[in-house]
């Protein structure tokens, strides 16, 4: 087990919730614990909120009734005999977390769940929701356990936060009537709490719309979809720079003048990535000899595809940038309402609730994905067809006239493709008026953020392909002539897959691809201008396209203690 898993993550204090924690805890499991200084401001907040209570002021959500009701007031409110009003300050919040738990759809992954529990912690430690340390603690205890509530895809449209999905979420941890997850069982969260001698949790004051008034689903969602890309961003610049290479591209479009002379930092970057990996290759070909070579079957410019990678993934590569630190600014943010200041001696009404960063970024990066899976289609149909392969064999198969090879293949690449630009369509115009139009614009962000993991997870299917055909490719070429990078990630790669000699059922190839790429931390990174013998010890050489990781294993360097800003800055 990774190191990471005996690291207990503490929100709260000097550091933020990044995106390895967020996977570390939502993911792995890794234990969690609230902040000294987080758990003072929570409790100087609450004592703040407390005095607001006592004083009767109206307060939205405490003494008012919620969303375009909110003209409601407590009518107990000048009730100053008896615990009538404070009764009813306990009743209006479960009655929230109750009404507001009718999601629908299929369950929310684990992992999702478990993220905004996280978050939805980590917004509440800043101390500013007027919350009691106990709020926190009780959703650490679930997360520490392995306690995870039955929560929905749908409900939520991202404009008072995530208040469907979070109710369920919340619902669990206060003991309502509903399933949790736990040891690989479904059961009621009340049998499971006197199983474990847990008492559920007492809200009180605000607690009930704090827990579920803010943008923790969306953000846990996005986020863990945004660590896989980041992932797997690098991983496939190396297979496309593979593929690149077996169809012995023309090295001009890559030099450094070139995009210098153009000036955009991402293009640069991936001009370098790609340059970078074609190190020692025998296939890469220089425009001075292909001027001087017959050029009736090549030619001395490449397809676009082939020769405007940088200029076409630059934009990627500065949005993947953009997209991280809105995210993580997301899930470090105060997403409440109302907020709590004490050194303002003031409670605000606010809509930080609103998750146009998570959506935005999302679908920012959901274009730019659509565009990456139609790029990597247009590679496999140059490396399949002969019209375009500059001489490899029909279909990337030896013997074409009795075997269909990589052709089927391409027409799955299709089908990914196709999906994921369907997926890249802006939410922003599926915005729909909703609750008595009190939300009459909303920012759609879970919506944004689930279609971004399913993007991804098609990205990485897509990437996978690309492998697969690149190795044979560059086999088929020679594999001695390649470079030392390309080499040993074949070398690795054929590990797990062999080479395509004649037609088999290729799914299990497809699927093993797959998840050895989930498992993927660089391909060639480090590796040297001849390919290493194949040993134990080369098998965990930081080359390999592959980390010998366990699925219960954090393929990243493990985030020590201290995970959130310090609640007061």
């Amino acid at each position: 087990m990774n190191d990471v898993l005996r690291h207990k993550v503490v929100v709260g204090g000097p550091k933020n919730v990044d995106l390895k924690t967020l996977v570390a805890v939502a993911r792995y499991g890794a234990p969690v614990s609230l902040d000294d200084a987080s758990r003072a401001s929570m409790k100087e907040s609450h004592a703040f909120f407390t005095s607001k209570v006592e004083s009767r002021v109206p307060i939205y959500g405490l003494n008012t009734q919620f969303g375009d009701q909110v003209v409601l007031l407590d009518k107990h409110l000048d009730d100053y005999e008896g615990e009538s009003y404070q009764n009813s300050l306990k009743n209006r919040q479960n009655s929230l977390i109750k009404s507001h738990n009718c999601g629908m759809g299929e369950l929310a992954p684990t992992e999702t769940v478990r993220g905004a529990m996280l978050l939805r912690s980590r917004c509440m430690s800043r101390g500013y929701s007027g919350v009691r340390p106990d709020v926190v603690d009780a959703y650490f205890d679930f997360l520490n356990r392995g306690i995870t509530p039955d929560c929905f895809r749908y409900g939520s449209i991202g404009a008072s936060g995530d208040l469907v999905p979070l109710a369920t979420i919340a619902a669990a941890v206060v003991g309502e009537d509903v399933q949790v997850r736990y040891d690989g069982q479904s059961l009621p969260v009340r049998t499971l709490l006197g199983q474990l001698g847990m008492s559920p949790l007492e809200i009180q004051g605000r607690e009930g719309l704090a827990l579920i008034n803010g943008t923790s689903f969306m953000s846990s969602i996005a986020g863990l979809a945004l660590y896989d890309l980041q992932n797997l961003y690098d991983s496939m610049l190396s297979v496309i720079a593979m593929a690149l290479e077996s169809l012995m591209v023309i090295e001009d479009g890559y030099h450094p003048i070139v995009h210098e002379l153009k000036g955009h930092v991402g293009e640069l970057a991936v001009a370098e990535r790609i340059r970078g990996s074609w190190t020692g290759s025998k296939l890469i070909r220089d425009l001075h000899k292909a001027r001087s070579e017959s050029t009736t079957e090549i030619g001395v410019q490449d397809y676009y595809s082939l020769r405007s990678v940088a200029q076409g993934f630059g934009v990627f590569h500065e949005n993947l940038a953009r997209a991280t630190q809105w995210v993580e600014s997301e899930m470090n943010s105060v997403n409440d309402n109302p907020i709590v200041v004490p050194e303002h001696q003031q409670v605000y009404h606010t809509a930080n609730f609103m998750g146009y960063y998570v959506s935005s970024a999302s679908d920012m990066l959901r274009a730019d994905i659509a565009q990456a899976a139609t790029w990597i289609h247009a590679l496999v149909a140059n490396l399949v067809h002969p019209r375009k392969n500059r001489g490899l064999p029909v279909n990337l198969i030896e013997d074409p006239t009795n075997y269909s090879g990589f052709r089927p293949i391409q027409i799955l690449a299709a089908s990914l493709t196709v999906q994921t630009r369907k997926l890249a369509q802006s939410h922003a115009s599926f915005v729909l008026p909703t609750e008595g139009d009190n939300q009459d614009v909303n920012s759609l962000g879970t919506h944004a953020a689930f279609d971004l993991r399913a993007s991804v997870a098609h990205l990485q299917e897509l990437t996978g392909i690309l492998l697969m055909a690149a190795s044979q490719a560059l086999e088929l070429r020679g594999l001695d002539k390649a470079g030392g990078k390309s080499r040993a990630v074949v070398e690795e790669y054929r590990r797990t897959v062999p080479y395509l000699r004649e037609d088999r059922l290729v799914h299990g190839d497809l699927v093993a691809t797959v998840e050895a790429m989930q498992r993927m931390a660089s391909l060639g990174q480090e590796a040297p201008a001849e390919p290493p013998a194949v040993n134990e010890e080369s098998a965990r050489r930081t080359s390999a396209v592959f980390l010998k990781a366990t699925p219960h294993e954090l393929p990243v360097e493990p985030p020590l203690e201290g995970a959130a800003t310090g609640s007061r800055r």
